[in-house]
């Protein structure tokens, strides 16, 4: 609806391949009509008929290209960013700081793979590709966001399967959907709004999956949350697969040469500034490793001792409690035998991005 000192909504969208109602067509003539051509209103305004046709999609497609944040697509979707934006310009954007900003996004020091505290989603090649990303590149983090103060929305740059780059609005309802489904920030734990960036990305990856997100994230999210590839989330973060690193047993070397073949490379990938991950698998025999099967770690630290490399990984939980190998811990950071690992079966391989 439209009215002279009220925020303009509609029920469906308008535009482009949208479903045009006519009082939410008519609802976003007037307001465009009410915007100044140097702030993308039309010129001329348009006839206020209700109907879709070549003009009014023209004119909606010259709103959007006034900010370089807005999608071109000529359409408006409900509670989408364009028809923020239309809001913002009529003076009906809100002026009050919502609980997601652009300043409470990171901590004092920057995205952290300790920001990280994964709760009841199964997306642990995820989030602790995220934080492994942190680490190692936290520009890239820094990047991938755009706040948008006028429409208190998140811009978040992900890239599909075949690397092309895909940018996903996230709305404050959007955002606090995911706390109360105990999404991958701290959040839902400390009830504090602060180093909200993990939240923000995953609900965007959650979208990105979702077929209709104006009637919520549920369908996304139940792509996401019960587990994927490392090799997938590394390119949903990063434009690229990167590679698999895996244990090879050389005959001339035996294991512990092999062994040591394969933390060099790990050791040079960190020393690199790649970002890497490890991804567990159930250990073949008795011996447990400590580490979850079937989960993936963020990996901090390769230390050389003798043959052998001791292997430092931070668990996306934010706790080691719970694993079931007899070794729990509360702190997430754990550190072990690479030779451990590769002999009682329990690595599966490294991720390192490119």
């Amino acid at each position: 609806m439209f009215g002279g000192s009220t925020v303009v909504t509609i029920s469906a969208s308008v535009g482009q391949g949208g479903v045009n109602k006519k009082a939410d067509v008519l609802a976003i003539q007037k307001a465009l009509n009410q915007i100044p051509p140097h702030k993308g209103g039309p010129n001329p305004k348009l006839v206020e008929d209700g109907l879709v046709g070549p003009k009014t999609i023209g004119a909606i497609r010259t709103f959007q290209q006034s900010d370089i944040a807005l999608a071109k697509d000529g359409r408006v979707d409900p509670n989408g960013p364009t028809l923020a934006r239309i809001n913002a310009q009529l003076g009906y954007g809100t002026s009050t700081k919502p609980k997601f900003h652009g300043d409470n996004l990171y901590g004092p020091n920057g995205p952290s793979q300790n920001d990280i505290k994964q709760d009841a989603f199964g997306d642990c090649y995820f989030v602790a590709t995220l934080g492994a990303v942190a680490m190692q590149n936290p520009k890239g983090i820094k990047d991938a966001i755009y706040y948008d103060e006028s429409t208190q929305q998140f811009r978040v740059r992900l890239y599909k399967t075949n690397g092309q780059v895909k940018y996903i609005w996230v709305t404050q309802a959007e955002l606090e959907d995911n706390v109360n489904r105990q999404g991958g920030s701290y959040i839902d734990n400390t009830g504090l709004y602060e180093r909200v960036w993990p939240a923000v990305i995953e609900t965007a990856y959650a979208k990105m999956f979702d077929s209709n997100p104006n009637d919520g994230l549920g369908e996304g999210y139940q792509k996401i949350i019960n587990g994927g590839w490392p090799s997938d989330a590394m390119m949903a973060i990063t434009g690229n697969a990167g590679s698999q690193v895996s244990y090879t047993y050389y005959l001339k070397l035996g294991v512990d040469g092999s062994v040591a073949v394969l933390g060099g490379k790990v050791a040079t990938a960190l020393q690199q500034h790649k970002s890497v991950t490890l991804w567990s698998v159930p250990e073949n025999g008795a011996t447990q490793d400590g580490l979850v099967d079937d989960h993936v770690y963020t990996v901090i630290s390769m230390l050389q001792q003798g043959t052998d490399w001791r292997v430092t990984v931070r668990n996306p939980w934010g706790t080691n409690m719970g694993v079931g190998e007899g070794k729990d811990q509360t702190s997430p950071i754990m550190t072990l035998s690479l030779r451990t690992l590769v002999t009682t079966g329990g690595l599966q391989s490294f991720r390192v991005s490119n």
